[in-house]
């Protein structure tokens, strides 16, 4: 009989158990299957331990792939699946945390994919069961103006830790941390005797009728004028006239001839386009009706196209020089370089041949006050490598050189958890206490006490320990490094991490996570350490001192149960030495209809449930449960 008791209990207790567990499995029925799905880094993960209410987890994946469990602290997940997990916390908690735990993961939260490219709305958003190219595209806002239209999309994916580029259809699914990218579409160019000249997204089939009506159509002057198509191939343009069904590529210009003759404008003018030509024209003037120049235009001399003979030759056009009919002029865009640092108007600027430094910083508006008389350092890229030099006021500037102005006053630096690093004006005598107090103190996560500072030595950098009256020198740097941990769990208020102190005590440790609990055992107390990589746990007290990464666990009270023919079934506090008597007393006594002497104990003994046959003298163990049966006589 008292098999069959414990048989029904234990299995009403598992059915009370799933129904608990279905509403949260309903959230997820929509989500990818639990059994296959891997976790990762921004995966949101929900553990739940039946009958630990405190060991039940919402946690966030971190970067390092952990997620911080009670008792246990950082756990690394990235890679598992649920079931795995389940397997790997059940064992860690049944050795030696929690008697024979039943554990149940499942995802609560996916991480997210990613938009990148020609969409509206770059970035991050959050993964779905079933999630396509298309929808994420329109979760991104959509397309914009310049993007691809009509091809394959291309997904960049992790695939066996490497990431993979893959052509995926719009209908294809989407994974999660996969980044989609929306390519640029390709362009072709409409000039001359249309109504809106200009440049256009290609699209697969385009034809020059086509091509022609996106750009408005004709003018009234280009109603009877031929259409020019020059095309790229080989690194060599050529230009041919085009029949309105001909095939238009990308890169492709289309030119609307008029009636009377042209020439043309391309590149870095204000106004790109055909022009009526008249003897003797000159690049000067074209360029002149053309509105001129572009702020990004190349000074000096252009580039003509000219067909001669039939082939397109490249000419270069002097501001003299005289054009011919159906000419066209490319202006190109300037090369430029770069000023920083203590100058008025610092930015980049169109670069001109003879361009000396003194010029280069007159034309971004001169030195500042506090740059008079500092140095000129001037960044040069040369065969892939960037070197840095001071230059003088006559040194010539090159295309994509950068110029920084030094300021006249020196700086410290302060780095790492402060709460606002960068430079500061550096003053004789200046400690680090108050250079930190500059940079706005130390952040939460500071390491207290001495800090490092970074220190040029006959031009090698030394790491020197900085205490709060240490001396600063111009140029120094305080690094804060963030502080060590340790750890509190169990039955306390606030179980969490907290930064560590020196001398820091066990009773100290449970004040800063909030004192205990109601449920706590204060007179037991663990602490788990890590030593020579292994990890040992014993028993603690109050004055117990404390280790970084140190875990205290405080452990709940245990319990005993008492079922059946009591006046008041229930739970109560185990003590040492407690009795079947004691605990029949503290449970109001037995009913009258008791059967007294087959009061028996179910005890979990090496992972099985046995039932005990006792007497009233018995003594009892945490977590055993009395059942007095009923007596059928």
């Amino acid at each position: 009989m008292g098999t069959q008791d414990a048989r029904w209990k234990t299995c009403m207790l598992s059915l009370l158990w799933i129904c608990l567990l279905m509403p949260s499995l309903g959230m997820t029925a929509a989500l990818p299957s639990q059994h296959s799905y891997r976790l990762g880094p921004n995966d949101v993960v929900r553990i739940q331990v039946y009958g630990e209410e405190d060991l039940t987890v919402e946690s966030k994946v971190d970067g390092d792939g952990n997620i911080n469990f009670p008792l246990l602290g950082m756990v690394s997940v990235v890679g598992k699946t649920m079931q795995e997990l389940q397997e790997y916390l059940t064992t860690r908690l049944a050795g030696g945390y929690v008697r024979a735990p039943r554990v149940t993961a499942y995802v609560f939260k996916y991480r997210n994919i990613y938009v990148s490219g020609e969409v509206r709305m770059p970035g991050g958003h959050p993964y779905e069961d079933g999630l396509t190219v298309q929808k994420a595209i329109t979760m991104a806002g959509g397309l914009t103006e310049k993007a691809e239209r009509g091809g394959d999309v291309r997904i960049l994916r992790s695939v066996n830790g490497h990431d993979e580029a893959v052509l995926v259809k719009l209908d294809s699914l989407v994974l999660p941390d996969d980044t989609i990218v929306v390519a640029e579409g390709q362009r072709f160019y409409v000039s001359g005797e249309v109504k809106t000249p200009g440049r256009y997204l290609h699209e697969k089939g385009m034809t020059v009728h086509k091509a022609l009506s996106m750009a408005g159509g004709r003018s009234e002057k280009g109603e009877k004028g031929i259409i020019k198509m020059t095309r790229l191939a080989n690194g060599m343009a050529e230009t041919i006239v085009a029949h309105p069904d001909a095939a238009v590529l990308p890169d492709d210009i289309l030119v609307v001839e008029p009636q009377d003759y042209k020439f043309y404008a391309s590149g870095e003018v204000k106004n790109p386009g055909g022009y009526p030509y008249k003897e003797g024209l000159t690049v000067h003037k074209a360029l002149a009706m053309a509105g001129g120049l572009t702020e990004k235009a190349e000074r000096g001399d252009h580039h003509i196209l000219r067909a001669v003979k039939g082939q397109e030759e490249t000419l270069l056009g002097k501001p003299d020089s005289v054009l011919l009919p159906d000419d066209t002029i490319v202006v190109a865009e300037g090369q430029r370089f770069y000023v920083s640092g203590e100058v008025k108007t610092p930015g980049r600027y169109l670069y001109e041949q003879g361009l000396t430094v003194h010029k280069a910083l007159s034309t971004a508006g001169g030195r500042t006050e506090k740059g008079e008389k500092g140095i000129i350092k001037m960044t040069r890229l040369a065969n892939g490598m960037a070197e840095t030099l001071v230059a003088n006021s006559d040194a010539a500037v090159l295309p994509d050189d950068i110029l920084v102005v030094e300021p006249q006053d020196y700086k410290f630096y302060a780095s790492g958890e402060v709460k606002n690093p960068g430079g500061y004006p550096y003053k004789e005598g200046l400690t680090v206490h108050k250079a930190l107090a500059m940079a706005g103190g130390l952040t939460e996560k500071a390491e207290r006490g001495d800090h490092h500072i970074l220190r040029a030595v006959k031009g090698q950098e030394e790491t020197l320990l900085g205490k709060p009256d240490s001396v600063l020198l111009p140029d120094d740097t305080i690094v804060v490094a963030e502080g060590q941990r340790f750890y509190v769990s169990g039955e306390v208020k606030t179980p969490s991490r907290y930064l560590y102190e020196p001398g820091l005590t066990v009773h100290k440790a449970i004040t800063m996570a909030g004192g205990f609990t109601e449920k706590a055992d204060k007179a037991t107390i663990h602490i788990t350490r890590v030593t020579d990589g292994l990890a040992q746990t014993r028993e603690a007290t109050l004055d117990m001192s404390v280790l970084p990464n140190d875990f205290v666990v405080i452990a709940q009270f245990h319990k005993i149960y008492v079922n059946g023919e009591v006046k008041n079934a229930g739970h109560y506090p185990y003590e040492k030495g407690l009795t079947i008597h004691k605990i029949i007393t503290m449970a109001g006594g037995f009913t009258d209809k008791a059967a007294v002497s087959r009061t028996k104990v179910l005890r979990i003994v090496n992972g099985e449930e046995l039932s005990l046959r006792v007497n009233l003298d018995a003594i009892v163990l945490p977590e055993d449960i009395v059942v007095v049966p009923r007596s059928f006589f």
